[in-house]
């Protein structure tokens, strides 16, 4: 068989596992729950959605020349030797497979080397740097706010329960939080998702994060100021990552990369919260907005470290390797 190379980006809200060959050629997906062994019910689903998500693809582990795994949870070093017993137990034939925090995914999709920074805005937050000499940082459990869609959610909900209360500004996302929830004002808003007898999960607050985007896009100015505040702690930790590998992100060695769902998303308020806070605090460093998912990029992780060389065209064809649908949570 055609040597095969596997993908794997494990994040909370599904995990999704690619295989393809060496030109970028799909040869079977996979997807599963939650694989990160800090957010899922427990570790056990974590390890069975990641394992699920790889035996739906069809291939066989012998069949892998090279795999890159990158997940949500692999923040400390024994977190990713964990993931590396459980590989090597039930997918030790493969040729050979690395384990990294996913913040790392989406590096290789500004020219395929690899070397830059990361800001990757989803469900949550992931920033990750690379310096030429190979050096690495991820943000991981050193981010002290609640950041992503999940973060612009709760932002939103307090926002619109402090201006109920009359201690806080008015905002139009009163209407829009209200619609997407199915409730009437503040009170019920609340109510929804705190009381003790069949309140709403938490994570039913990721939904409202296009709301805080278009709202913002509208021109209010509460949800402006959120995004605002996200985007320049999303800046922060990516600082501190490039200073970690020995670079200042002001000296514009390391391009900086942006994706994930919020900072792709149609509404550009994100998008260009980050571009204006970079603007600002990095003025020389350029800015790429990736046009593929972080998945393309764990597959260019696969490929390069099997050997294999990323070209322009193998760029191009791998951005476009999987349909839209798949990647939806």
């Amino acid at each position: 068989m055609t040597a095969a190379y596997l993908a794997v980006d494990a994040g909370n809200s599904k995990t999704v596992a690619l295989v393809t060959d060496a030109e970028g050629t799909v040869l079977g997906r996979g997807r599963g729950g939650n694989g990160d062994i800090y957010g899922a019910p427990s570790v056990a689903d974590a390890v069975e959605a990641v394992f699920a998500a790889v035996g739906a693809t069809g291939i066989a582990p012998a069949d892998i020349a090279s795999a890159a795994f990158r997940m949500a949870g692999v923040d400390y070093p024994e977190d990713a030797a964990f993931w590396d017993g459980h590989i090597r137990g039930r997918l030790g034939e493969m040729g050979r497979w690395s384990v990294k925090n996913d913040a790392y995914a989406s590096l290789r999709l500004v020219d395929g080397s690899g070397v830059a920074v990361s800001i990757a805005v989803g469900t949550g937050p992931a920033v990750a740097a690379r310096s030429k000499d190979g050096r690495e940082e991820h943000s991981g459990f050193f981010v002290f706010d609640h950041l992503g869609g999940g973060g612009l959610g709760d932002a939103a909900l307090k926002a619109v329960v402090r201006a109920w209360m009359g201690i806080g500004p008015e905002t139009a996302l009163t209407e829009a939080m209200c619609e997407l929830y199915g409730v009437a004002d503040g009170w019920e808003l609340r109510h929804t998702f705190t009381r003790r007898f069949g309140a709403r999960p938490g994570t039913d607050l990721w939904k409202a994060a296009r709301v805080v985007l278009a709202t913002a896009g509208a021109g209010d100015a509460v949800a402006t100021e959120i995004i605002a505040a996200q985007a320049a702690a999303f800046v922060r930790y990516a600082q501190w990552c490039a200073r970690r590998v020995g670079v200042d992100l002001a000296s514009g060695e390391l391009p900086v990369l942006l994706n994930g769902s919020v900072a792709a998303s149609e509404h550009p308020a994100m998008r260009d919260a980050l571009t204006s806070e970079l603007a600002r605090v990095a003025p020389a460093a350029g800015i790429v907005v990736a046009d593929a998912s972080p998945l393309s990029g764990v597959v260019l992780d696969a490929l390069a470290e099997g050997g294999i060389d990323i070209g322009p065209g193998l760029l191009t064809r791998v951005r476009d390797a999987h349909p839209h649908d798949f990647l939806m949570t």
